[in-house]
Formats: C-alpha cells, sequence, structure tokens
C-alpha cells in the first residue's frame, strides 16, 4: 500500500510540473503592448519613438518609426525586438530543460524505490 501512495504522489507531481512547463511556455512578455503608436503627429511619433527605443523597448519603437514615416529606423527597431524576444525564448527553452530533467530524476528516484 506503501508503493502505491508514492506512485500516486509521482503522478501528483509530475501533473503539477507539466502544467508549470506549460505555463512557461506561453508566456509572452511583449503580448500586452498594443499595435501602432500613440502619437497624433509625425513629429510626436518620431519623440515617441526615440523615447521607446532608448528604453528597450523595440516593437513599440518600430510602430512609432513607422508611423513617422521612417522605415529605415523602424526596421532596425523591429529587427531589435525579434533579437530580444529570441533571447527571453533561449532562456525560457533552457529553464524548461532543467525543469525536464528535474522531473525526469524525480520521476526515475520514485521507480527506483518502489522496487
Amino acid at each position: 500500500m506503501n508503493g502505491s501512495k508514492r506512485v500516486l504522489a509521482s503522478i501528483v507531481t509530475l501533473g503539477i510540473l507539466a502544467v508549470a512547463i506549460a505555463s512557461v511556455g506561453r508566456t509572452d512578455p511583449t503580448s500586452g503592448d498594443a499595435p501602432g503608436c500613440a502619437a497624433t503627429t509625425p513629429e510626436q511619433s518620431r519623440w515617441l519613438a526615440d523615447q521607446l527605443y532608448r528604453q528597450r523597448q523595440y516593437q513599440r519603437a518600430g510602430n512609432c518609426y513607422q508611423a513617422a514615416g521612417d522605415l529605415a529606423d523602424a526596421n532596425e527597431a523591429f529587427v531589435k525586438a525579434v533579437q530580444a524576444k529570441s533571447d527571453a525564448t533561449a532562456k525560457d527553452l533552457q529553464r524548461q530543460g532543467q525543469i525536464a530533467k528535474t522531473l525526469f530524476t524525480g520521476v526515475q528516484q520514485a521507480f527506483r524505490s518502489d522496487h
């Protein structure tokens, strides 16, 4: 009976970790960014784009550069936004890999202790 409780505990733990891994994979730190630019004139758009760029909010800066008609700076900002998202995705993937390794080790230990 004690062995079946350990297996049940391992299964519950596996489920909890699976949910945690799935939620990390869906996290998008920039999903709250609204498309477009809040400025109403090209001059305001350019000024706001410069401010956003300095704050490393590249996607929003690109939108404002585009609204100001500055396509070269918009493209540069969009490329930086993709690089930043790629770096964040790589870190999330590495974190998920570590969680999976920990989970696998725990499951292995649970099965070894039962047999």
